[in-house]
């Protein structure tokens, strides 16, 4: 049996609803939503790789061009500014166009901005640099109302938190490989690389070439539209149960809302800033502190993985309140004893930080139905307020 015969035949089963006699728009849950959904999980590997660059760089800039701690965060005021303007205009597109075609527009955005680190590599210019990432946010923030959107939305609404917590796992394996990618790539490997910008420039041109032959295949790949209302009144009545519609006003949502911007501004300071603390008080080299990060993002990955298995058997609003006490608490004893040793709570941090962000986009987002695409993206606002949090 092939890896896409036990996808679904042993995992897209339980996770999407098979269609009734009634339904004849789509083909079997197989043929429709296998590709696309694997196509649109390679969006989120795309983004976190992106993300994991960004922390790296922050140290190289400050060896490379003579900056400030302070002047490298403008590396993040400009990437989460771009998803404060960028958000908002995300949404209104996706309603407009759909889905298949945002994500194209974002993904050219993403080629513009990778591209433009060669002329701002060549020139040494910092602020084309933060203008380049600029560029490359605008078009992520495009990629992540898409496909946070559409992994809950193409199944089970019962089974959305460990859908998406699946492919955000993705996410997190890209943002494990790219620090060590940028621990070679950026600083050769040891402490006598970081003198010269050619290894950042040509890093994203080749970047900026990959995300190309991406946009090319989805522009030929068949990404369904959907619309959620309908969805949700089939799969009601092939179940049974009682539709319950969610508005805007709803409760859960704004607590969805809230909690995100909380979470994320967390995840978002201890990532950026996790090079300089493990080299400053940690007393480790540029190098292995870009592996640490790694490492650290490797228990991301590998806690999402795991929350995934437990919501087979927990209730996904009680495992994500077990990983938040946790990371509370492991939280606490790193700011309390703040000592070399601390680097690696650090990476504890980040596994029980691993199922938040997916679980409650897919509890706050729960029953919108016409609303959905109205409701997602004010759970990915938190995202545009990030660039304060540096």
């Amino acid at each position: 049996m092939g890896i896409k015969d036990t996808w679904e035949n042993k995992v897209l089963a339980r996770i999407v609803p098979p269609k009734t006699a009634d339904d004849n728009n789509n083909e079997g849950p197989s043929e429709s939503y296998f590709i696309p959904g694997a196509l649109v999980t390679t969006l989120f590997f795309l983004w976190g790789f992106s993300y994991g660059l960004l922390d790296t760089l922050n140290k190289h800039f400050q060896d490379v061009l003579g900056i400030s701690t302070t002047q490298t965060t403008y590396m993040q005021v400009a990437y989460f500014g771009a998803y404060f303007v960028i958000s908002p205009i995300a949404g209104l597109i996706l309603r407009r166009i759909g889905y298949k075609k945002t994500i194209i527009l974002g993904l050219l955005l993403y080629v513009l901005g990778a591209l433009c680190f060669y002329p701002s590599a060549t020139n040494r210019v910092y602020g084309g640099f933060v203008g380049s990432l600029f560029t490359i946010a605008s078009g992520l923030a495009m990629l992540e109302n898409c496909a946070n959107s559409y992994i809950t939305i193409i199944g089970s609404r019962r089974w959305a938190p460990l859908r998406i917590t699946i492919s955000q796992a993705f996410n997190g394996l890209g943002t494990t490989i790219s620090p060590v990618v940028a621990s070679y790539a950026f600083f050769g490997g040891n402490e006598t690389e970081t003198g010269n910008l050619d290894n950042v420039k040509w890093t994203y041109v080749g970047v900026g070439c990959a995300v190309f032959v991406i946009a090319i295949i989805f522009c030929f790949a068949h990404i369904p539209e959907f619309d959620e209302e309908a969805q949700m009144e089939a799969e009601a009545n092939a179940t049974g149960e009682e539709v319950k519609r969610a508005s805007l006003a709803s409760p859960h949502l704004w607590l969805g809302a809230i909690t995100q911007f909380v979470y994320t501004g967390n995840q978002v300071g201890i990532a950026s800033m996790f090079i300089y603390y493990a080299t400053i008080v940690g007393g480790k080299s540029n190098s292995f502190a870009a592996v640490l990060l790694a490492l650290g993002q490797m228990c991301f990955t590998i806690g999402r993985f795991i929350g995934a298995a437990l919501m087979r058997w927990f209730k996904a609003e009680h495992l994500l309140a077990a990983y938040a006490v946790a990371a509370i608490i492991t939280t606490i004893c790193t700011v309390t004893i703040n000592t070399p040793d601390t680097t690696y709570t650090l990476m504890i941090i980040l596994f029980f930080e691993s199922i938040m962000f997916p679980t409650n986009f897919a509890l706050a987002t729960k029953d919108l139905g016409r609303n959905y695409k109205y409701g997602a993206p004010l759970c990915k606002s938190h995202a545009a307020w990030q660039f304060l949090s540096p």
